[in-house]
């Protein structure tokens, strides 16, 4: 769309990366065992450690230009770091779908899981405009949307324990799925030199 609606050039290391990001998020649903229930039940200590551990990196991808990344990936670290929030609200809110059933309202107003859902949801909000300020917006929309499938992914199996897939092919399918989407993570911003010719024709 943004190539044939909207005029964004998408050039042929995108359309890999593009291309790659598609078949490893599909082949990741594909091969997810099916499950019966809400399965929001979770273990707090998984939780804690992986809200925090992500709610970290998003931070340090956010002041990624304060530490000395390069300016031209600058967008595009925004937008994963929205899209790694984005994932941090999202398991927060399945487990507020679990506390709501076994606790009602009441609980989900006292948990912590309301404010992690919040607090994460206006900082990836903000990053993602940011990010789509400093950077093109086919690789900053792309990113974001890959880390936020991935942390949610990710949660699910780590915090709620998630099925992953029952046979030897169906992990070695969805091992190599989560090899292919990031490294079409890694292809979508421009390459550092394409950028900086690029920002010195500008300034010419």
């Amino acid at each position: 769309m943004a190539d044939r609606l909207f005029g964004f050039e998408v050039g042929r290391r995108q359309w890999i990366g593009l291309s790659l990001m598609a078949v490893g998020l599909a082949v990741l649903g594909l091969t997810a065992p099916s499950m019966h229930g809400a399965h929001s039940q979770f273990s707090t200590a998984a939780m804690i450690a992986f809200e925090a551990t992500l709610f970290g990196l998003g931070g340090l991808l956010i002041m990624g230009r304060q530490m000395g990344s390069p300016v031209e990936h600058h967008g595009v670290m925004l937008g994963a770091a929205a899209g790694i929030l984005f994932g941090v609200s999202d398991t927060a809110i399945k487990a507020l779908t679990g506390i709501v059933g076994a606790h009602g309202l009441l609980g989900v107003l006292l948990s912590p899981w309301l404010l992690t859902a919040i607090a994460a949801s206006i900082v990836a909000f903000y990053a993602s405009a940011r990010g789509l300020q400093d950077g093109d917006a086919v690789p900053v929309i792309a990113v974001t949307g890959t880390a936020a499938n991935i942390a949610g992914i990710t949660g699910g199996i780590l915090v709620f324990g998630d099925p992953m897939a029952g046979s030897p092919l169906g992990l070695t399918l969805q091992a190599i799925a989560f090899v292919a989407v990031i490294v079409a993570a890694a292809l979508m911003p421009a390459p550092v030199r394409a950028a900086g010719a690029a920002s010195a024709a500008a300034s010419a």
